[in-house]
């Protein structure tokens, strides 16, 4: 099926993308440029607003789930060399820190030592003690199977990036139960970035973590993104927007 026929103005659509291989660089700029024919790049804050007006969509947003050393080395050059805006998603407490959330760092241990129980490794929200253990019973990281782009780039990096094409959204890992670590994870953005995320992605399957409308209006959001699969239309809502992902 063509791309052609599931483009559609009356529509908007949010792109997701997160690590970068090498070898993907060519298919990113690919999609990339077919969905600009359609679409006027924006911002999730814009489609969310769009959304909540019901006004008419028409939008791409292309968002980063996490802001990886290979999206500021692969994707960003040229994205920044068309003009096009994009968001990064940030966990403040992995940026800078050369390392990864702890259930990248526990699903890496299972790839290298299959015999390692998924389900027990996300059994009942005790990631961070299971990783522990893991670390004392089995040793360090198994980086060797790591790509080293994979790993989160550095504030410096991030603060080079041109104001006027990125949008900064929150990561939200946490269920909102625990909405103070999550506000000192803005403050610290803010700090380093000079801007207040409007934007966020909750990705509910992950860790049992679930936001809705209020909780998220408490923290002052006014988009989220959510990991469900499909187009932005007139009929989403702002709390809950999915994205769009091509087949593969």
């Amino acid at each position: 099926m063509k791309w052609s026929t599931w483009l559609k103005q009356s529509n908007s659509i949010i792109l997701e993308y997160d690590h970068i291989p090498q070898e993907q660089v060519e298919t990113f700029e690919e999609q990339i440029a077919e969905v600009e024919k359609y679409y006027q790049f924006s911002t999730v804050e814009e489609i969310s607003k769009r959304t909540i007006q019901k006004k008419r969509q028409g939008l791409a947003a292309i968002t980063f789930s996490n802001p990886r050393v290979s999206v500021i080395l692969r994707a960003l050059p040229w994205l920044r060399s068309k003009k096009i805006p994009f968001t990064i998603f940030l966990r403040a407490d992995c940026i800078g820190l050369n390392k990864l959330p702890v259930e990248e760092e526990i699903e890496c241990y299972i790839k290298k030592y299959p015999e390692i129980s998924k389900e027990t490794a996300f059994e009942g929200g005790k990631e961070e003690s299971f990783l522990k253990s893991l670390r004392s019973q089995v040793g360090a990281l198994p980086v060797d199977i790591l790509d080293p782009t994979q790993f989160f780039c550095t504030w410096g990096k991030l603060k080079e990036i041109p104001k006027e094409l990125v949008e900064w959204g929150v990561s939200l890992y946490l269920v909102p139960e625990k909405r103070s670590t999550l506000d000192d994870e803005i403050l610290f953005m803010r700090h380093q970035l000079g801007v207040t995320p409007r934007v966020a992605r909750a990705v509910q399957a992950v860790r049992g973590v679930v936001w809705g409308e209020q909780a998220l209006r408490d923290l002052k959001i006014a988009g989220c993104v959510t990991g469900g699969s499909g187009a932005v239309t007139q009929e989403s809502q702002w709390w809950n927007l999915p994205y769009w992902r091509f087949s593969t």
